[in-house]
């Protein structure tokens, strides 16, 4: 679980650098780092309750 979700920051990092790189000067750069860094956090919270549900669902059967 911990790995996947170290996985997934490691690609939106990537993701975030890069459009920070290829955005620069642009007058909506603020708006879409913004953007991007919620979609991050909204994206790695729910794929964080997603895994700990299914975790905790093997755990209560055994």
């Amino acid at each position: 679980m911990k790995t996947l979700i170290i996985i997934n920051a490691f690609i939106w990092a990537a993701v975030i650098f890069s459009a920070s790189y290829l955005y620069k000067g642009s007058e909506d750069f603020k708006y879409l780092l913004g953007i991007m860094v919620i979609g991050f956090t909204l994206q790695n919270g729910l794929t964080y309750n997603f895994l700990k549900g299914i975790y905790n669902r093997k755990d209560k059967r055994n």
